[in-house]
């Protein structure tokens, strides 16, 4: 996958993100591709659009729950589910399970300000019972 699965000014863009096969045969958890940065690439994070998946994940070291981003159907970053501090909810817990929801500008405006929101996550809500087999090792 080049840096952001795509082209650019018609050249190949050097490969950023490569499928994470360390914990999960096939580099796959519950059906959903687990990415990490390629060697030498300086990522960390996940991809901010897709043009090869519907979501994707991203492990711990440990191979439990870190992050995980759902796009569109124009492959634009929508969702992102992740575990790990997030002091605009809890500056005492190290660890969030918590969401952000992008908007329509984030993908589409690189260099511009964007809208996201940040929730924590509840047990109840239909996001944490539609998504929860992903979240290996997360607590609420």
């Amino acid at each position: 996958m080049g840096g952001r699965g795509t082209f650019a000014a018609g050249n190949p863009v050097p490969y950023a993100y490569e499928v994470d096969t360390s914990f999960f045969a096939g580099g796959k958890f519950n059906g959903v591709k687990v990415l990490k940065g390629s060697e030498g690439s300086g990522k960390h994070g996940l991809p901010e659009s897709s043009h090869s998946s519907m979501a994707y994940l991203k492990m711990n070291p440990d191979g439990t729950f870190h992050t995980m981003r759902i796009y569109d159907k124009n492959h634009n970053l929508r969702l992102e589910i992740a575990y790990h501090f997030e002091s605009k909810i809890d500056k005492h817990k190290p660890k969030v399970l918590h969401y952000h929801i992008y908007g329509k500008e984030f993908s589409q405006n690189k260099t511009g300000r964007f809208e996201r929101t940040t929730v924590r996550m509840h047990k109840n809500s239909r996001l944490y019972k539609y998504y929860k087999k992903f979240f290996k090792g997360a607590e609420l």
